[in-house]
């Protein structure tokens, strides 16, 4: 049978058809995948898909210290409990000569929020960072702006929340005092953060030592050191201390990481009960380290309560209902006097 032209044609379109029902078949299925991937991810449960009725940021350093992952997740849920939804951004831990990328990123960050006409602007204030100038932009914006500390300037005239480590110095000396009276040989081990420009005496925690041992005649700091940026940073610092100033029997630390890493040391060189350790902050590791008898306590800065807090007084300040104010957060200590940890 030989085909005609007619049937050339009949042919040509029936071969059409079935390539184009396929192709049809191929795009319907590739549009119910994408449906299907952003059901389970953004339009998962819409129904319980809600509306905040604020807008909040708040700007953080990048880091894995626990203090700054508490303080985190109480911002999160502060805002939740006052019906905001929070964006965070991160930038850059400050290191000694660096500050100025650090205020660049996080000026980026501040900027970005300004334009968005955010409902309100949480910032971790490190040591040393001038930013008193996105403190006037967002009051002359009307957008409320709370800066977190771990210290605050005194001449700081703008609202704050911060605690003191002054005082956690004078309550870890206390505390070392309290157990070894005036026998007790000093080692401090202090941030690596040199953004203020303090030296090692001048450091709020460090003084705050030194007050508590005034009030015991015979004790002493025998050394202080800089914790490195390092995830080893506070191991390699006590070991440099110990190597230099063998007599120290009482190790003070500002900090987690410096805590974890003089207990380390410690543990290596088979001195548990022989060299007190005063801690800083509260993780996992700080607890179990306490519950084996390496360290003695821990002064925790009240980071969840700093959360809080911002959180609260940023929204108060969007509706009218605080003005300007400066919070001074306390601290707890671990195992607390006389119950358990």
């Amino acid at each position: 049978m030989k085909f005609n032209r007619l049937h050339w044609w009949i042919l040509s379109i029936i071969v059409f058809a079935v390539a184009l029902a396929g192709a049809l078949a191929f795009n319907v299925a590739l549009v119910n995948r994408s449906r299907t991937a952003l059901a389970s991810t953004v339009l998962r449960n819409p129904a319980d898909i809600k509306t905040a009725r604020f807008h909040l940021v708040a700007i953080l350093p990048d880091t894995t210290d626990p203090f700054f992952a508490q303080l985190e997740d109480a911002l999160r849920e502060e805002a939740e409990h006052q019906n905001a939804a929070l964006q965070v951004f991160l930038f850059p831990q400050v290191v000694a000569g660096e500050e100025g990328t650090t205020l660049a990123e996080i000026r980026r960050w501040f900027d970005i929020a300004m334009r968005s006409k955010v409902d309100g602007i949480v910032l971790f204030r490190s040591a040393g960072l001038d930013i008193r100038d996105m403190a006037e932009e967002a009051a002359a914006a009307n957008i409320p702006f709370v800066p977190v500390a771990i210290d605050e300037p005194k001449s700081w005239k703008y609202s704050s929340v911060a605690g003191d480590s002054g005082r956690q110095g004078k309550e870890a000396g206390t505390l070392a005092l309290g157990l070894l009276g005036a026998s007790a040989r000093i080692g401090v081990i202090l941030s690596a953060d040199t953004s203020q420009g303090f030296s090692y005496d001048e450091e709020p925690f460090y003084r705050g030592v030194e007050e508590a041992t005034r009030a015991k005649p015979g004790t002493r700091i025998v050394a202080a050191v800089r914790e490195e940026e390092s995830i080893l940073g506070g191991e390699d610092a006590c070991a440099r201390m110990l190597a230099d100033h063998p007599d120290i029997n009482a190790i003070l630390c500002i900090d987690a990481k410096a805590t974890i890493g003089a207990a380390q040391v410690i543990i290596d060189r088979g001195v548990v009960g022989q060299i007190v350790i005063i801690g800083s902050d509260e993780n996992d590791e700080v607890k179990r380290l306490i519950e084996k008898g390496v360290v003695h306590a821990s002064i925790v800065r009240d980071a969840a309560m700093m959360g809080k807090v911002s959180v609260a007084l940023a929204i108060g300040q969007r509706t009218g209902m605080r003005g300007q104010e400066r919070i001074s957060v306390g601290f707890k200590i671990i195992p607390q006097r006389g119950g358990e940890l």
